[in-house]
């Protein structure tokens, strides 16, 4: 074979480009480094969400108690009451003035693992009024949700609350009011 001896030369210029590259890129990261002016990192604020109640008709738990009839299929709001006791694992009692009120924590809440607030609890809870019948007691019996036991006191309430959304309340104090404030039962 014969040798070509044209790139005999080639190799010395490689070792000085190459040192020239590096001088350069060290050059340019310098001039970078002074020049840069520093930002400061942002600042990532978490905020709670605000939990907003349904819009629904706010009732005082008096006008419920004397007349829950007139309410019966309204989506109503009841703010800043006690839990008296539970009934079962989907139902509770709350205190109204003078006598409790059944209410019954609604399937979509129970989907999403909501339960039965705690005794003692406030809540504000908005949900739709429902007429108590015999029917509606049996069936909660064959689901699951009441025992024989809590037979007779779900047999006591003529009307019951489905929840639709629960708030628990801290320290008692109410909730701002909601839009369509009733105090009164509406005319038929």
């Amino acid at each position: 074979m014969a040798q070509n001896g044209a790139r005999r030369g080639a190799t010395n210029l490689t070792v000085p480009l190459m040192l020239g590259a590096f001088v350069l890129l060290a050059g340019f990261l310098y001039w970078l480094s002074i020049t840069a002016v520093p930002t400061a990192a942002p600042e990532i604020v978490e905020e709670e969400p605000e939990e907003v109640m349904m819009s629904a008709t706010v009732v005082e738990p008096a006008a419920l108690e004397a007349g829950a009839n007139g309410y019966v299929g309204l989506t109503v709001r009841l703010n800043d009451l006690n839990v008296a006791s539970p009934v079962g694992s989907k139902a509770f009692f709350v205190d109204l003035p003078r006598t409790p009120f059944l209410a019954r924590v609604g399937t979509e809440l129970l989907a999403a693992g909501e339960v039965a607030p705690p005794t003692g609890q406030r809540v504000s809870l908005v949900g739709d009024v429902m007429e108590m019948n015999d029917s509606t007691i049996s069936a909660w019996a064959d689901a699951g949700d009441i025992t024989e036991n809590d037979r007779p006191l779900v047999e006591f309430a003529t009307h019951y609350i489905e929840v639709l959304q629960i708030r628990l309340e801290d320290g008692g104090a109410a909730p701002s009011g909601a839009a369509g404030a009733d105090a009164a039962p509406p005319e038929n």
